[in-house]
């Protein structure tokens, strides 16, 4: 951590009470989220893949904020925190656990959808945009090396160093492993926010997972992994990405360098007008923790904003709106 990080330290009191956590059946699969607020929605998608700790529980620094303004849900991925493992091992894939994300959505009956994705979730956010723009109608994107395109000059063993590193057992000490090396200040790493990992890590349902994962799993999940990503890719590349788009990363980010940012705003604003890029100084992977308040207001204004154009191209019948960076926005990033 920097020296100079703690001046960045926000006044944080507050988290998700996980006693308010509910359940629902999507296809028989038990899956835990949160829910909360009113008005429009805004869907949270946390990262990591099976076997991993990640939850709905990321978003606790955001979650009883943005409920303030918004109606919340935020949900544990198919086979991630308290959420069931899928049923066959065939499905311990990013096809099922987008399939289950899409279910999910259509078993709450929910619709207009800010949908927010961070590192693996910004893929199945953006999959979502993609396939359910009728349900979608804006995408937040935040720290994803796995949707952003391949740059040479990022390193591909983060998350095998760390993972080597790791105790058979899982202790509280461990499973801080990775949010203290993916990020540039620590105070974000609460008690909370590591008891809920360590409650995970623990359970056997995320025992199995990680033992399938490393029994074979993890090679069906990364060869399909890589044509998910690719379809993906091309699906913006061929303009198919009609929603605003907001990328929002940290500068400082470890795992997924900002290069990778802008590689990302490159991609989709050449089809995509309505993408705008909001980097955070001092900030890792977990920018969305770290700088927790200038997100929230990030966010907020983004959401609002989009639907401020809405409801004016509506009562006054307006066509379009011109959301494209300026021309020297655009010459700043090239």
């Amino acid at each position: 951590m920097d020296a100079n990080a703690l001046a960045d330290v926000p006044n944080i009191e507050f988290d998700m009470n996980r006693t308010k956590a509910l359940s629902i059946d999507v296809d028989g699969i038990r899956t835990r989220y949160f829910e909360a607020g009113n008005g429009k929605t805004v869907l949270l998608v946390h990262g990591g893949q099976f076997g991993d700790y990640y939850s709905s529980y990321n978003w606790s620094l955001n979650f009883d904020s943005l409920a303030g303004y918004f109606h919340v849900i935020a949900f544990d991925k198919l086979g991630m925190g308290f959420t069931d493992n899928p049923k066959a091992d065939a499905d311990f894939t990013m096809e099922a656990t987008i399939h289950h994300a899409a279910r999910f959505l259509e078993v709450l009956r929910v619709t207009n959808v800010t949908i927010v994705g961070h590192s693996r979730g910004a893929l199945v956010a953006t999959r979502l945009a993609l396939d359910m723009s009728d349900l979608i109608d804006q995408l937040i994107v935040v720290d994803s090396n796995t949707l952003a395109p391949d740059d040479p000059s990022v390193p591909r063993d983060f998350y095998q160093k760390i993972e080597r590193s790791l105790p058979s057992t899982p202790t509280k000490e461990s499973v801080c492993l990775e949010p203290i090396e993916n990020s540039y200040s620590r105070f974000h790493i609460t008690e909370d926010f590591v008891n809920q990992m360590y409650e995970i890590a623990s359970l056997p349902k995320t025992l199995a997972a990680k033992q399938k994962m490393k029994s074979g799993c993890d090679n069906l999940f990364r060869s399909k992994l890589k044509i998910t990503r690719e379809e993906t890719l091309d699906s913006i590349r061929t303009g198919n990405l009609k929603q605003p788009t907001l990328i929002m990363w940290g500068l400082n980010d470890p795992s997924a360098p900002y290069i990778l940012a802008l590689d990302l705003f490159r991609l989709i604003s050449s089809q995509n007008g309505k993408t705008e890029l909001h980097i955070f100084n001092h900030a890792g992977h977990y920018s969305f923790r770290e700088r927790c308040l200038e997100f929230n207001s990030a966010l907020k204004a983004f959401v609002e904003l989009e639907h401020s154009f809405q409801s004016t191209m509506i009562g006054d019948g307006l066509s379009s709106i011109d959301y494209s960076a300026t021309r020297s926005q655009k010459d700043a990033i090239k």
